[in-house]
């Protein structure tokens, strides 16, 4: 895969949340496209990452991976907000 492969992706309109397939078979989901961080031969990848008070994804956890170990997007739903539990009266 190429920088210009990811970079296209990421800037998809609408932006579609993706699995990444890696060559050792691992994926790595992208829910944000401002958490991926692309150079010319590697990406900066968000491991685990949760939504902050002000609706901002925050990246806890990264890793840097090889573009030449990414295999295929797979476009995935993107997460349903919590919902609120209603107790019975």
């Amino acid at each position: 895969m190429t920088d210009r492969d990811l970079l296209n992706k990421l800037h998809d309109q609408p932006f579609q949340p993706f699995r990444l397939k890696l060559s050792n078979n691992s994926s790595m989901d992208v829910l944000d496209p401002n958490t991926v961080v692309v150079g010319p031969t590697s990406a900066i990848m968000p491991v685990e990452s949760v939504v902050g008070e002000h609706g901002y994804y925050i990246v806890n956890r990264w890793r840097t991976v090889a573009l030449s170990h990414m295999v295929e997007f797979i476009d995935i739903d993107p997460p349903k907000p919590a919902s609120k539990k209603k107790r019975a009266s």
